[in-house]
């Protein structure tokens, strides 16, 4: 039986996607963001953010949600607290955690006033160290002690926008840092009742976990990078396919398929800043860690100067100058643009005085937003206005819309009828009429 009762600090694509989840296995949970259109969709029954299956849960589920403004009546109303508000990244690479240290002092202070047991987990992405600190303020506010009063823990999500509830539910492991045996004990139980799976869970101090948060997304772009690296070496090969390669590795136990995909550049929320705070916290410790900084220049050349110059050759050999790109967030089924390789490859081509036409199901109003001072980029309604007339068309995100786009509407729409797909989405013979070209495929 299920007696717990949760509260969740922070309601953007992840504290909702986790607030709704809770609701879904059975929990009686408060969310709680100084945002009030949020707060106020979501007690209407309605989603506040772009995610799959998040506004059906909150419908199914609306018996068990509430929100609110309100930190007071979010701890006193809850037994656990989940913080997952932003750490934005600084100059530097690392992460600031203003925004995690004004809910811990809010929570704190109403623990001053509340004699039940309380644990409070941060999920939210931090650096070694930071734990400690988020600590020392709990205690300071609510002048009370960890270990005895109050509980805290670190767990951090390992999820990928777009799919976040399922890989929530069905995590690969969950990681807890601890306060204290007991704190993460009441943790993994929660975990044991959530997950449709069976996931190891590994228990450890805050040092560890945080470092451990980082260590796993810099090797995932790592991966990335090396594939990528493959792909390139594979355009120059004779018979090269990249593909044929990675499958080859990832057969290898001690390697692995995952991630390791020639494609476009690694982007998004998490990745690129984690791989960068990876870099800073060794040299602040002061040891040697040219790979991350490498895989970030060599990312950087791919979105910024590879993939640019190819669709640049490719336009030059029909001499023509106007671009399809169909799909614009970092991933499918996301509408977030924040450093999606579409991003860096239109503002590369836009800066040659290349013709430009977008496309994308979810995340055309932020790409306005990003790409303002690109003046004359064609926003198309569909797919069809985005390939009209022109002489290439680049596919940068494999959403599913895109996969049932027949060879007829390529061939009848485009003045040449040339793909380049990044994602491997078609099987285009050359009955087709459609000159379709593959990343790390040699001529």
């Amino acid at each position: 039986m299920i007696k717990e009762r949760i509260s969740v600090f922070g309601l953007g694509k992840l504290g909702c996607s986790m607030l709704v989840s809770f609701a879904h296995k059975g929990w009686q949970v408060i969310g709680m963001d100084i945002n009030k259109d949020f707060v106020d969709k979501i007690n209407n029954g309605q989603s506040p953010v772009y995610e799959p299956n998040v506004a059906e849960l909150i419908k199914e589920n609306f018996q068990r949600i509430e929100a609110t403004t309100d930190p007071k009546y979010a701890v006193e109303n809850s037994d656990i607290s989940f913080v997952i508000v932003p750490t934005p990244s600084t100059e530097e690479g690392y992460f600031t955690t203003r925004y995690v240290e004004t809910v811990a002092s809010e929570i704190g202070s109403i623990l001053q006033n509340k004699n039940s047991y309380h644990l409070i987990v941060i999920t939210s992405t931090v650096l070694p160290g930071d734990m400690a600190f988020i600590v020392n303020l709990l205690e300071r506010t609510s002048r009370k002690k960890v270990a005895v009063d109050f509980g805290v823990c670190y767990n951090p999500d390992f999820i990928a926008l777009g799919t976040v509830i399922q890989n929530f539910l069905n995590p690969d492991m969950v990681l807890i840092g601890e306060s204290d045996s007991k704190a993460g004990s009441i943790l993994e139980q929660i975990h044991h009742k959530l997950v449709d799976n069976s996931p190891l869970i590994h228990r450890m101090n805050f040092y560890n976990a945080e470092l451990t948060k980082i260590a796993l997304n810099s090797y995932c772009t790592l991966k990335i990078t090396f594939a990528n690296i493959l792909a390139e070496i594979c355009e120059h090969l004779p018979g090269g396919n990249v593909d044929i390669v990675t499958n080859a590795l990832g057969d290898d136990t001690r390697i692995g398929r995952k991630y390791l995909k020639g494609g476009l550049s690694y982007g998004g929320p998490c990745f690129p800043r984690d791989n960068r705070a990876f870099a800073w916290i060794a040299s602040k410790v002061g040891v040697k860690n040219v790979i991350a900084q490498k895989t970030d220049d060599i990312n950087n050349y791919h979105r910024n100067v590879r993939i640019p110059q190819k669709l640049i050759g490719i336009l030059r050999s029909v001499k023509g100058n106007k671009i399809a790109i169909l799909g614009l967030s970092y991933k499918a089924d996301t509408n977030l643009f924040e450093e999606s390789a579409a991003l860096f490859i239109i503002k590369a081509l836009y800066n040659e005085g290349v013709e430009i036409n977008v496309y994308d199901p979810a995340c055309i109003s932020e790409a306005k937003r990003e790409l303002v001072d690109c003046n004359n980029i064609f926003y198309a309604k569909n797919v069809n206005e985005c390939l009209e007339n022109t002489n290439l068309c680049f596919v940068a995100s494999p959403w599913e819309e895109f996969k049932k786009i027949s060879s007829l509407v390529f061939v009848n729409k485009m003045k040449n009828a040339i793909v380049f797909d990044a994602w491997n989405l078609f099987n285009f013979d050359k009955e087709s009429g459609i000159d379709y070209l593959k990343i790390g495929i040699s001529k």
